[in-house]
């Protein structure tokens, strides 16, 4: 191509020092073993289209697209270059130039997640579907039903509101779909503790939805709604159970009361010694997603109270690696995602673990999806906040 003025300002790849150091923590490199597949290569791409020498083309952009933004690039990075800025403003730029199943996945998702009244209905499809009858045919003729593993219909929630302090809680998009037992489980942890809680039911989404994909606008615009919202005095705090939601909402750096739930529940459970916990007699596998650190979840005090529950026996993963399901790359590159969460699903099965623990719900998705295919349905993927609720005496 020949080189034209550019208008559009994005952040330089110069930066980059090219040493390679990010390659070894690059879970898409790892699987690859592909320079464009890595962040050097990626950048190096955009550093390509930026100054027209190379085409926005679909065989560029797949290689963009298929970075799970897990940031472990950049904070292995000598040159602290600001990978996370770099790859959204790229997929934001070149997002026009995207095949047209990727806009339309992406444009679906978006729709789908944000509006509560199709999520009231998918949800209803959802229940229909895993009934008995129809799950002998999940990993044939309904496959995309192979997401879930356990949703049932959720009884009404009973908040707590004797006291005069409120805690209000973020459903999140995806995890008010696919994780909805969750908020239930949340509400009966703070109601054995007096906490009185309030779910925050008409937020659409947090923003990263749509800004992790390619329509930054949309995302920013969604962030300032929810921030607003969260900012609400009738609330001490608010609190959301999806770390990918807790990770976007901190890295806008916005002032807010806001907290990670998990990190929430961690805290109350340390300070009230008055909770007792039943025996359990199984192997569980403690999963640390990408989001842990921008979600300001201590990994460490999660392990700490699971070892006091009697009888169980906790295992974490051996590697530090990406799940493979970041940035809707189940979706969008679902080969890529499978062949990076594989080796962590080998471990599952050779550990014999009965639960395994995640709270981020692409990571749950990924997981369950992942089991499933394997044809062990054996291992639950469930919630650190379920799993605390339903241990609790």
């Amino acid at each position: 191509m020949k080189n034209s003025n550019i208008s559009y300002k994005m952040l330089d790849p110069e930066n980059c020092a090219m040493c390679g150091m990010c390659l070894n923590h690059c879970p898409t490199y790892k699987i690859n073993n592909n320079e464009s597949e890595s962040p050097r290569g990626r950048i190096s791409i955009i550093h390509g289209m930026n100054e027209s020498m190379l085409e926005p083309s679909h065989a560029a952009l797949k290689h963009i697209n298929s970075c799970t933004l897990c940031m472990a690039c950049e904070s292995i990075c000598p040159a602290k270059v600001d990978f996370y800025s770099l790859m959204t403003n790229a997929r934001n730029k070149y997002f026009k130039n995207q095949k047209f199943l990727f806009r339309l996945r992406t444009n679906l998702i978006s729709i789908f997640l944000t509006n509560h009244l199709l999520k009231k209905l998918i949800s209803l499809i959802i229940i229909f579907f895993n009934r008995k009858f129809f799950l002998s045919f999940n990993n044939n003729i309904f496959k995309s039903m192979s997401y879930v593993q356990d949703y049932k219909k959720i009884d009404k929630i009973k908040s707590y509101s004797e006291t005069e302090e409120t805690i209000g809680i973020f459903l999140g998009c995806a995890t008010d779909l696919f994780q909805k037992r969750v908020s239930n489980d949340l509400v009966n942890i703070l109601n054995k503790n007096n906490v009185s809680t309030e779910l925050l039911t008409d937020i659409k989404c947090c923003g990263s939805l749509d800004y992790n994909n390619g329509r930054i606008e949309k995302g920013i615009k969604y962030n300032k709604e929810t921030i607003n919202k969260f900012n609400n005095k009738k609330y001490e705090t608010v609190i959301g159970y999806a770390s990918g939601c807790s990770a976007f909402i901190n890295k806008s750096k916005v002032k807010t009361n806001y907290q990670d739930a998990t990190s929430f529940v961690l805290n109350l459970l340390e300070t009230n010694k008055k909770n007792n916990f039943r025996i359990l007699k199984k192997n569980i596998c403690v999963h640390k997603p990408c989001t842990t650190k921008l979600a300001d979840i201590n990994f460490q005090k999660l392990i700490n109270i699971l070892k006091t529950i009697p009888g169980i026996n906790i295992f974490t993963f051996e590697d530090e690696y990406c799940c493979g399901a970041g940035a809707q790359n189940l979706i969008h590159n679902p080969d890529n995602s499978r062949k990076i969460i594989d080796p962590k699903i080998e471990f599952l099965n050779n550990n014999n673990i009965d639960s395994l623990l995640t709270y981020n719900v692409g990571c749950s998705l990924n997981f369950i999806n992942s089991i499933n295919q394997s044809h062990n349905k054996n291992i639950q993927v469930v919630h650190p906040i379920t799993f605390l609720n339903n241990m609790l005496v």
